[in-house]
């Protein structure tokens, strides 16, 4: 199993079965005596050096192994087989799987940057560059070592995690990437493998390395790591740049062009694209081999042989941006720290709560580690953190959570006003008005709302400023807000309709024709409203639709605005649905403070069978409902996920050839790599029924084009010259291709747009799309491509409930564990459905009434409840002779 955590750590459990296989491959990666490092391997990549122990030397010396010295082939072998490298014996007992062998490989990769250096420097600025590396990578095992709870022991029938005494880790580092079959050369990329073999419990026994708490802790390893090796490339003399990649995570050498970095990083880029390309043609991965009768550019023109036949490559790509070895040495400088425009705790109290109210002690040390890289040493770092919970503004919660002071006091400020807006105000709208609005929705809908609808309705126009409705999915909530949306205006109220996403702003307006016209997005009303463009007073009521995505920032300018002009609101959603990306929760509290009404009754679809499994997803009882849909042949498993995602593709295009393609929704709850994927296949399958032009246009960071006739989506805003916005997840059709752009033809206004160049970069398929763009759909039919990591109780509640007249699910054995085939199959799906990935509030968690935190090495206690001190212990310093600051030549 490989888990990818990020762009320079992976971490990857290697099975007993294997772990002499892997460790002769390591090997086999290292200097051949009668060869030389001069020739490369086969695969045109250079043999490495030989690997080198970061085990303690008392360890190495109980298994025979000397301390200082390369790693012997031999006995490296022996204890990824479980063997003592000297006697042979078994170091320890059996597994649960009867293997005593196998580890886990800890991957630390440098940032492109600092590998682009390495490889057009000198052999003097390799070695300097190799050894800051080391020196970061023994640094960040030291810290994995004292944090990372990797011993498993049971007690009275308990779990327990606690920190070894030792690991046994072994490093191999390598200078390239794997070579790739139609690439010129492989990409130059220092990294080490870190395999760690086994612990040394407290009572100084060998025992088997706990993996999931090596993969819980990676973000932090990764980050420890970046920011060990960030000071010690200042320390050497180059400026760092802060703030790189993704979430502004990492780092790089300042001064290295941000395009040869790109070009070292594309080696299987076309290779990737031509292998999507594959697989929307044929609906399968390529198999090995297939890969090199594809038509690739960028096609090895000769056999490499020598390190000088790939250093040759390596600078001349470099030079061909403008950038050489002279230029990598010139980066050598009297360097300084980098100077940030904001204070450092201001940095990681921002980006602790970016997407969550409540962290872990671990995404403390993460985060300021991150946010530290380059600036300041890894253990200067940590004591920032222990300053910040000193001064209070990170508090520590019960069950060793934890949140920012500003996230508490911002939840604390959205509950005082709720709690103030519900007080009766005199904003009953009356019975007349109610009456009117019940027989005007009725009118609409062709028969007359429910008992409970009419509670709703009830609710909502009633005295106070502030009231809920709870509206589970196909319950009608939207007649119930078309109803007190008449309700209000009878009252001679102005309605204001709003949203989070701008396609949902306007999916509200058609959906209740009193709202149309009058509906924007929460943004849009905050903004206007704070500019004065927008008139928001004590005769405006204001209605939320999905209400329970809205995040803390968003609720807290809003209910700010409702207080102050002293307006009303009405919020609608749903907690059991999909939550929102940024802090949240607070929706669900909003109801226990405000009237609230709730509806139960499904009407979306009319099959009781189909009622109760929508009930019994939401109810948390996933196993029940799969049973339902098995027992009907909707559930459908194939071997792997590639299976699965061509058999849901065929399903679509079967369904789609008898109805109108926009009412048989493709919903994933993968990654977007998967999502274009099924785009592009659904897309080829089309084009062979003859049901799209023959001309395309390239889209950027896709694989695909788009051809005329293609469904899409926009992806951001699109503000076209003279016409009102196209707000984000809105959808169209492409009806003409031209020389640099397309035409699309909006659905709902049939509108036609112009888009061209860089704005075609908001533009994607559509004929599949994540389940949090499908959140309030409602369709004929539903295929459902689920069961892997990011499957949870919201995306399968929400999968389900799309569709009037059924749903099928297509799910992959590969996601189910080993044993998917096995009669419990049905029980691991449900398993994978019953994690909620519902945002919560910090007021969920009472604050611990002492910060004061003491070290513990206590075996006794529980994981949960170690105390976060461990990571304030400083990391003993590393420098070597001969390591000075800003070395020059």
């Amino acid at each position: 199993m490989l888990a990818v955590i990020n762009r320079v750590m992976t971490a990857a459990s290697i099975g007993a079965s294997r772990g002499g296989g892997y460790a002769r491959y390591l090997e086999s990666k290292t200097v051949e005596p009668e060869r030389g490092d001069y020739y490369l391997t086969p695969d045109g990549e250079m043999a490495q050096a030989p690997g080198r122990w970061l085990a303690d030397a008392e360890t190495l010396e109980r298994l025979g192994v000397q301390a200082g010295g390369p790693v012997d082939g031999a006995d490296f072998i022996a204890l990824m087989e479980g063997h003592h490298p000297g006697t042979g014996r078994w170091l320890r007992p059996e597994g649960a799987g009867g293997g005593r062998g196998g580890g886990i490989d800890v991957t630390f990769s440098a940032p492109k940057s600092v590998s682009t250096v390495w490889a057009l420097g000198d052999p003097w600025q390799r070695e300097q560059i190799e050894q800051a590396h080391a020196r970061a990578v023994e640094q960040t095992i030291h810290h994995l070592r004292e944090q990372v709870p990797v011993v498993r022991r049971r007690y009275s029938g308990q779990v327990v995690e606690e920190h070894a005494k030792d690991v046994i880790a072994t490093e191999y580092r390598h200078t390239t990437a794997r070579g790739v079959q139609g690439a010129q050369a492989p990409d130059p990329q220092l990294h080490s493998h870190v395999v760690i073999t086994g612990a040394v419990r407290e009572d100084d026994r060998i025992v088997a390395v706990a993996s999931r708490p090596i993969f819980r802790s990676a973000r932090e390893m990764g980050a420890f790591y970046r920011t060990a090796l960030a000071d010690e490339l200042v320390r050497e003399g180059y400026t760092i740049e802060q703030g790189t990649g993704k979430d502004g995570r990492y780092f790089e050498i300042a001064g290295v062009p941000h395009e040869l970095c790109q070009a070292f990083s594309g080696r299987s880029r076309e290779v990737a694209r031509a292998a999507e390309r594959f697989r929307a043609r044929y609906g399968r991965a390529p198999e090995r081999g297939e890969l090199r009768n594809l038509a690739l550019e960028n096609r090895r023109s000769k056999e490499l042989t020598t390190r000088s036949d790939l250093q040759r490559v390596w600078t001349q790509t470099a030079r061909d941006h403008g950038f050489g070895p002279d230029e990598a040495v010139r980066l050598i400088g009297a360097s300084e720290r980098p100077t940030a425009e904001r204070a450092i705790e201001d940095r990681v109290e921002a980006k602790l709560t970016e997407q969550h109210a409540v962290f872990e002690e671990r995404d403390l040390r993460a985060v300021v580690l991150e946010q530290a890289a380059g600036e300041m040493a890894p253990d200067q770092a940590l004591g920032i953190a222990r300053e910040m919970v000193r001064d209070r503004r990170v508090l520590t919660l019960e069950g060793g959570r934890m949140t920012t002071l500003a996230v508490r006091a911002q939840e604390q400020a959205i509950e005082r006003r709720t709690t103030q807006l519900a007080q009766p105000a005199g904003r009953d709208v009356g019975e007349a008005a109610r009456s009117n609005a019940a027989r005007e929705a009725a009118e609409r809908i062709g028969g007359p709302l429910s008992p409970e609808q009419h509670h709703a309705l009830e609710v909502l126009t009633g005295p106070e400023r502030a009231a809920v409705l709870v509206g589970p999915a196909g319950t009608g909530k939207g007649v119930v807000i078309d109803a007190a949306a008449r309700a209000e205006q009878h009252a001679g109220r102005e309605t204001i309709g709003i949203a989070l996403s701008g396609s949902t702003a306007e999916r509200l307006g058609t959906d209740s024709s009193a709202l149309a016209g009058r509906t924007l997005t929460l943004d849009a009303l905050v903004a206007r409203a704070n500019t004065g463009t927008i008139h928001v007073g004590r005769n405006t009521t204001i209605i939320l639709d999905e209400g329970g995505m809205v995040d803390h920032e968003r609720l807290d300018a809003l209910t700010e605005l409702v207080e102050r002009s002293e307006a009303k609101l009405i919020a609608v959603g749903d907690g059991k649905q999909l939550p929102s990306i940024g802090p949240g929760g607070m929706f669900d509290r909003l109801s226990g403070h405000a009237p609230t009404a709730e509806l139960a009754d499904i009407h979306r679809t009319k099959d009781p069978a189909d009622q109760r499994a929508w009930q019994a997803l939401r109810a948390g009882e996933p196993e029940r409902a799969m049973a339902h849909y098995a027992s009907r042949g909707q559930l459908h498993l194939s071997d792997t996920r590639d299976q699965a995602a061509e058999q849901a593709v065929q399903t679509w295009a079967a369904l789609t050839q008898g109805r109108d393609i926009r009412e048989v929704a493709l919903i994933a709850d993968a990654s977007n790599q998967e999502i274009d994927r099924l785009n592009a296949r659904a897309q080829h399958l089309r084009a062979e029924r003859g049901e799209l032009g023959h001309h395309d246009i390239a889209l950027p960071g896709v694989h695909y084009g788009l051809r005329e006739g293609d469904l899409i989506a926009f992806t951001a805003q699109h503000r076209p010259p003279g016409q009102p916005r196209v707000e984000n997840g809105t959808r169209g059709q492409v009806s003409t291709i031209h020389e640099r752009g397309v035409t699309i033809m909006l659905d709902g206004s049939k509108r036609k747009v112009q888009l061209a160049d860089e704005d075609l970069d908001s533009l994607r398929l559509a004929y599949a799309q994540h389940v949090y763009r499908q959140q309030g759909a409602t369709v004929e039919r539903s295929i459902v491509l689920t069961g892997g990591w990011q499957t949870s109780k919201e995306t399968a509640y929400v999968e389900a409930t799309r569709a009037r007249h059924g749903t099928d699910w297509f799910i992959a054995r590969d996601d189910l564990g080993t044993e998917g085939q096995d009669p419990a199959r049905i029980t691991r799906l449900a398993q994978k459905m019953t994690n909620s990935r519902a945002q919560t509030p910090s007021l969920a968690h009472p604050e611990r009434p002492d910060s004061g935190w003491e070290p513990t090495r206590d075996p006794l206690r529980l994981r949960s409840a170690l105390s976060p001190t461990r990571w304030l212990t400083r990391i003993p310093s590393r420098d070597t002779p001969g390591h000075s600051v800003g070395r020059g030549r």
